[in-house]
C-alpha cells in the first residue's frame, strides 16, 4: 500500500513538471524555427525583422509568423509580402524596374520556402526536446 502512495506522489509531481517541460520545449523549438526562418530569408534584415515567434496562450504550440498590423514602406501588409516571398508571385514580363535597372524577363518569381524548408531543423529540435523531457520524467519516476 505504501508503494501505491509513493507512485501517486511521484505522478502528482510529474504532471506539472511535464507541462512546464512541454512549454519550455516548444519555446526552444520556436526560437530555433525563428532563427532558421530568418537565416533562410537572407537579405538586409528588413523582412527578417517582420517575423516573430508566436506562442499559444496555454503554451500548447509555437509558430513563426509575420507581425500583425505591420506594413512595409509601400503600405502592404508584411504578411502579404512574406507570403509572396515564401510561395513566389507573378510579375509582368517586359516591365522596367528602376531598382533593378532592367526589364523583367520571367512571368513568375520562385518562392524562397523559408517556412517550409525550416521544418527539418524544427523537427530535430523538437526530437531533442522530447528526449530531454523523457529523461527528466524518467528521473522523477525512478527516484
Amino acid at each position: 500500500m505504501q508503494e501505491i502512495h509513493l507512485i501517486e506522489t511521484k505522478l502528482e509531481q510529474l504532471i506539472p513538471k511535464l507541462r512546464e517541460a512541454r512549454v519550455q520545449a516548444l519555446d526552444e523549438a520556436g526560437r530555433a524555427m525563428l532563427r532558421t526562418v530568418r537565416d533562410r530569408i537572407g537579405g538586409d534584415g528588413k523582412v527578417q525583422q517582420w517575423q516573430e515567434l508566436y506562442q499559444g496562450s496555454g503554451g500548447g504550440y509555437a509558430a513563426v509568423r509575420p507581425k500583425a498590423d505591420t506594413f512595409d514602406g509601400y503600405g502592404h501588409a508584411v504578411g502579404a509580402v512574406t507570403n509572396a516571398l515564401e510561395s513566389g508571385h507573378v510579375q509582368e514580363p517586359g516591365r522596367y524596374v528602376p531598382t533593378l535597372g532592367r526589364k523583367l524577363v520571367r512571368d513568375r518569381v520562385s518562392g524562397k520556402y523559408m517556412y517550409l524548408d525550416s521544418s527539418g531543423d524544427v523537427r530535430q529540435a523538437a526530437q531533442e526536446a522530447a528526449a530531454r523531457i523523457e529523461r527528466d520524467m524518467a528521473g522523477i519516476l525512478e527516484d
